[in-house]
């Protein structure tokens, strides 16, 4: 989705005061807005695919939602950036201006004061007040167009193009036989990870992480909407930060990274944090914390460099178990 806001400018390369992309999911829960960054996560498939049985959404309904949800919010925040903006541009102008035109005003009275003597310079003068004349019409004109910039306003958010995601076709099948070694064997997993994903899982994953951060005096934000690759950012009192992603399993087992969450932890290094909550379901939840996972676990190659398995033994063995 384009979402732009224009002011009230006559010249239209002027006119475009914001403009934004946004990534608007239609799934199982409805209509939600995701960053664009996720779309690195998404790879075109090898072939043709069946297209699944989805309802779709009109073109009218995406648009009012993201008109509702995505520039009603952008337009408030333009208004108030542009507000600021051309309160420091008014004060700017006024202060220029009144300065120019007042130096100009003092020479003119100068000039006029040798009139009374006989000493007028008539060319001089005249140039001196056409000057403070033209100064005044430009002061006059700026401020007229600071005032337009603050005639914001939006039109419906436009469509620029829509995709079906699909999940990958990883190697899950059990019935599938795989070379046993050889070049055959290359670039497929050496075991199958189901990819169905339980949003029940995950919300108690985030709620369990979120609680254990809190709980130990830290400040932690949900930023798993953000397109930022990992789910929280933590904070302590004294400014230490931690960026965690979160991995929920409804028992336990191995975990599946994107190649955009692989990169963002082996980026951060140190300050990267792998949570796994295990047994979510249960009464009582587990939690694994793994300080910078990149450089103790060793990830497998699912499918095209865009998934990442982490098995069971791996993660089992590295960072520590902690009490929730």
């Amino acid at each position: 989705m384009r979402s732009a806001v224009e002011d009230g400018r006559r010249e239209e390369k002027k006119r475009l005061a914001h403009e934004q992309l946004s990534v608007v999911v239609a799934d199982h829960l409805g209509l939600r807005a995701t960053s664009p960054a996720n779309l690195l996560n998404y790879v075109a498939p090898d072939a043709p695919v069946e297209r699944p049985d989805v309802s779709d959404h009109s073109t009218d309904e995406v648009q009012m939602w993201a008109y509702e949800h995505l520039t009603e919010k952008q337009l408030k925040d333009v208004k108030e950036h542009r507000q600021a903006e051309c309160d420091l541009r008014r004060q700017y102008l006024e202060t220029t201006f009144t300065n120019l035109i007042l130096d100009l005003q003092a020479q003119l009275n100068d000039l006029q004061q040798l009139q009374l003597v006989g000493e007028d310079d008539p060319d001089k003068r005249q140039k001196l007040e056409q000057r403070i004349q033209q100064l005044k019409e430009r002061k006059a004109q700026r401020l007229a167009e600071l005032d337009l910039m603050l005639r914001l306003s939006a039109d419906l958010p436009d469509i620029v193009t829509s995709a079906l995601v699909i999940p990958a076709p990883v190697a899950v099948d059990p019935t599938l036989t795989l070379p046993a070694s050889g070049e055959e064997r290359e670039g497929l997993p050496q075991h199958g990870v189901p990819m169905r994903r339980d949003d029940e899982v995950e919300r108690i994953a985030m709620e369990v992480a979120l609680r254990y951060e809190r709980g130990r005096g830290w400040t932690a934000y949900d930023v798993s909407q953000d397109g930022e690759h990992y789910d929280i950012r933590s904070e302590s009192p004294t400014g230490e930060k931690r960026f965690i992603e979160v991995k929920g399993r409804a028992q336990s087992g191995a975990i599946i990274l994107t190649a955009a969450e692989a990169d963002k932890l082996r980026q951060l290094g140190d300050r990267a944090f792998l949570y796994i909550v295990t047994f979510c379901k249960s009464e009582r939840p587990r939690l694994r914390i793994i300080q910078n996972p990149m450089a103790q676990l060793t990830p497998e190659v699912l499918y095209r460099q865009v998934q990442f398995c982490v098995d069971e033994k791996d993660w089992q063995t590295s960072g520590e178990e902690v009490e929730i």
